[in-house]
């Protein structure tokens, strides 16, 4: 925690620093659709959309990666089967009609249970859902989510998922808090084989006191693509980094089962990252000083500053240099400046004449920053700025007020990869936090039109402004990043909340000291004015008894050419091919003559091989098309 000194069923179906140390009716079940071929096929090609290439790696100078695609006259109808993917044998299930058939009884639960479980039931008004949330974007490559539920404890419960091409059954036994959780390769199989089109519907039915509920249901899109980055926190109270009285900096991927400790020690916090994963930058110790750290090489210390330059500076995409952010908790009491983090000197700017600088952030592509503008309204925190920035000399110009909140604090602005819009926090307190009775929201805004709107979806509202959090605990919720790469059609951010998590974790827990990182979707077309988010889902991995805050998004650094890699996103050169059929991929120079697979380096969307199906160059990245909802 911080000081202050400074038996269920589930079925799914197609169609849907300053900080220091501290202590701180029915089943639901019908025929399986399908046709008389009983089919897998390979997840890349349709991992994305039907008939369009997944943009893995291929061999050197492939112009279209492992996927062959297909025409739009030869996609299944809506709604029908369209193959197994090769994950449902490995989780134990059989290919049928092109449909998945994949049951499982991994709690134990009794033959008679079962058929309990599959016959009529009776509503119980009691038995909700609590986490996951109706409409959540789940991407590929997390952890299996629990599913959460309230009311009595249950004696047994079933989970039904199904889409087109699923049938998934799990019976899972019944515990004091009621909850299920599938078995990993379940996951993988549900969401490997979801195309953009499935929606999946999960229904869960409860055993309870020898009496069967009728089923409640959500619907879960998921995106095409798996979650990728690296994210580093600032943690209190870390079994890991050294118990309750424990401060310090971690770094988890989506998807791990645990963090690490990347620096551990009172006044280790008050960080930012640089996009290309190179560069960590943070406060240090107790005596207002800061340093640099090469990310490459185990963090270890580039420079180590006698001020707080670095604390909380907007960190350039290379990691070369930050903006110092200036009083904003800092209390660095020198004006808002360029400094390199190779030697901590001052690097004259042009066109720079803002003093004081809250917050400040670069774009992914370093050609704006971001920043509370301080100069204005008593320092205060009531406006985000923007200014143009041209590497070619450190010149800054075309001030823009972006934001202005006469009564909430600004802060922690983060561009999307497109440089459209910048995600940001509004709250009540001059900390930008929400923790000892202080509210917050995520907000977004579009650069062009100025046109700012609360991201409710994400903040845990209805469209009707009524919220969907169980715990009604929405308004808690701040400093937010966004993954620099779009990922299955969506931008993603990560933010705090001090909300509860289902039945796991209470609101405001720990005298509302602790927050946790949760991740939301965002739509890749965001309408100016208007909310581009979905609801969130908690980051698994993290450490449930600490109190999490202030992810930075990045990815991780790249690797040299000849190494290892999934993508081109991880390497240097921007590329990831085979050398030949029978070869592993490796990073590789640009192809000569070829054009851009998903995640492979590109200038325009002419350089990427599907640009004719919508694929774009977003963020220096090729893309996919903007996921459109399923039905």
């Amino acid at each position: 925690m911080r000081t202050t000194w400074i038996v269920a069923s589930v079925v799914v179906l197609s169609g849907v620093v300053a900080a220091a140390c501290g202590s701180s009716g029915g089943s639901g079940f019908g025929t399986v659709p399908g046709g008389p071929d009983a089919t897998t096929g390979d997840s890349a090609t349709h991992s994305i959309a039907p008939g369009v290439d997944s943009g893995k790696p291929g061999a050197l100078g492939s112009d279209t990666g492992t996927g062959t695609g297909t025409t739009d006259a030869s996609l299944p109808a809506p709604g029908a089967p369209h193959g197994c993917d090769p994950t449902c044998a490995a989780a134990g299930g059989t290919c049928t009609n092109k449909v998945c058939i994949l049951h499982e009884n991994p709690g134990g639960v009794t033959a008679a249970a079962e058929a309990q479980l599959q016959g009529p039931g009776t509503a119980d008004p009691t038995f909700t859902w609590l986490y996951p949330y109706d409409q959540t974007v789940f991407p590929r490559g997390l952890i299996s989510p629990t599913l959460q539920f309230g009311g009595s404890a249950p004696a047994a419960l079933m989970v039904h998922i199904t889409y087109s091409s699923m049938d998934y059954i799990g019976f899972f036994a019944g515990s004091a808090t009621p909850r299920a959780q599938l078995p990993a390769a379940s996951w993988v199989a549900i969401t490997e084989g979801a195309w953009a089109t499935d929606l999946v519907q999960v229904s869960v039915t409860k055993l309870a006191g020898g009496v069967v509920s009728t089923p409640i249901t959500e619907h879960w899109p998921i995106a095409q693509g798996n979650m990728r980055g690296q994210i580093y926190y600032e943690t209190y109270g870390s079994t890991l980094a050294g118990g309750p009285e424990s401060v310090g900096i971690m770094s988890i991927a989506p998807g791990a089962t645990a963090p690490t400790v990347l620096k551990q020690g009172c006044g280790n916090v008050c960080h930012t990252a640089s996009a290309d994963g190179s560069t960590l930058v943070a406060n240090v110790a107790l005596g207002f000083s800061s340093s640099s750290y090469d990310l490459k090489s185990n963090a270890s210390t580039i420079f180590a500053a006698g001020s707080e330059i670095f604390t909380y500076g907007g960190i350039y995409p290379d990691g070369s240099f930050v903006m110092s952010a200036t009083n904003y908790r800092t209390w660095l009491n020198a004006p808002s400046l360029l400094y390199d983090t190779q030697t901590g000197a001052n690097i004259p700017a042009t066109g720079w004449n803002i003093k004081n600088g809250g917050t400040t952030a670069f774009s992914p592509d370093g050609k704006h920053l971001a920043f509370i503008d301080e100069d204005l309204d008593d320092g205060a925190g009531h406006t985000l700025a923007m200014m143009d920035f041209s590497l070619a000399g450190h010149a800054f110009s075309n001030f823009l007020k972006l934001s202005y909140d006469s009564t909430n604090t600004l802060a922690w602005p983060a561009f999307t990869p497109d440089i459209k819009t910048v995600v940001y926090h509004s709250g009540s307190d001059q900390a930008f936090e929400t923790d000892g009775g202080a509210t917050g929201n995520v907000l977004q805004v579009d650069i062009a039109t100025q046109a700012a709107a609360r991201l409710d979806a994400l903040d845990g509202y209805l469209p009707s402004g009524t919220t969907y959090l169980p715990a009604n605990d929405p308004d808690l919720n701040f400093a937010p990043t966004v993954l620099p790469e779009a990922v299955g059609g969506y931008f993603w951010v990560v933010f705090t909340s001090h909300r509860s998590y289902g039945n796991t974790l209470p609101t405001q827990d720990n005298g509302d000291q602790n927050g946790k990182l949760w991740v939301a979707a965002l739509d890749l077309t965001a309408t100016p004015g208007k909310d581009s988010s979905h609801p969130a889902f908690y980051l698994d991995g993290q450490e449930s008894e600490a109190d999490n805050l202030r992810g930075f998004w990045v990815l991780p650094p790249c690797k040299a050419a000849g190494s290892g890699c999934a993508s081109g996103d991880e390497c240097c050169t921007g590329f990831c091919r085979a050398p030949s059929a029978s070869s592993a991929t490796t990073c590789v120079t640009e192809p000569v003559g070829s054009c851009s697979n998903e995640y492979e380096k590109c200038t325009t969307s002419a350089d990427c091989c599907n640009a004719s199906a919508g694929f774009a160059c977003i963020g220096g990245f090729c893309s996919q098309p903007a996921a459109m909802p399923p039905k």
